[in-house]
């Protein structure tokens, strides 16, 4: 590939993460993608990525990518440390990447609300981003590794493996989605009420642990193990 064509093909993906995050994968055209990003051939999208899942696809490793090495790294550092396992440094480990990418990219950044978007995307010629599925992407090695320290360490508090699972679904979203909206206020300056950067992510990563440790009142335990009458006795 040249390095125009290259050029190209990076500012198509710049363009099509801005616009999927403001307004959604199914409202924008790839024609309106090639034309925000200044292409004269209303075509550009296909000749550089196929589909429109090509270029979501190509949204995810180009962000997920540089993500996953400082992600790696972290964990490498915690492990060395000998907390490689603690709910804090795990949460510390899938926050931090992500909110040095907010404070990083010029003109500010927009890879949050995007995955938001893709999570929630229901159209024939995109599919939808599950946990599973973003984990099988490139870039996402250090994901899987936290996700199976976040599993150790419920396996530890023994929680079902159905609680587990949900435990994990529960993390990774809220931490996504409080992400994204810091990346959107950081847009139209609505930060004051939330504080200094640095104190928004130290209780961020507090309450994230949190979700990690919370224990399952009896009622949830008897609901994930079929005990259906235990659960309406148990409060």
């Amino acid at each position: 590939m040249d390095s125009q064509s290259a050029s190209t093909r990076l500012h198509l993906i710049a363009t099509a993460e801005r616009l999927f995050a403001e307004h959604g994968i199914n409202a924008v055209s790839m024609r309106r993608i090639a034309t925000d990003a200044g292409q004269r051939n209303d075509n550009a999208v296909q000749y550089h990525f196929g589909s429109k899942q090509g270029l979501v696809d190509a949204v995810f490793e180009h962000r997920q990518v540089p993500i996953d090495v400082r992600r790696t790294a972290l964990i490498d550092g915690f492990d060395r440390e000998g907390r490689g396992s603690d709910p804090y440094a795990i949460t510390e480990a899938f926050v931090l990447p992500l909110a040095e990418l907010l404070e990083a990219a010029p003109g500010g950044s927009w890879y949050l609300r995007f995955c938001v978007q893709a999570a929630y995307t229901l159209h024939p010629d995109v599919a939808t981003l599950t946990l599973n599925d973003l984990e099988a992407r490139p870039g996402t090695r250090g994901l899987a590794r936290l996700r199976e320290r976040a599993g150790e360490v419920l396996a530890a508090e023994d929680m079902p493996a159905p609680l587990g699972l949900q435990r994990w679904w529960h993390f990774t979203g809220f931490l996504a989605h409080s992400l994204a909206d810091r990346e959107a206020r950081l847009h139209t300056g609505g930060l004051r009420e939330l504080g200094s950067t640095e104190l928004f992510l130290s209780g961020l990563i507090d309450t994230g642990a949190a979700v990690l440790n919370a224990p399952c009142r009896p009622s949830t335990l008897a609901l994930a193990e079929g005990r259906a009458g235990a659960a309406v006795h148990a409060g």
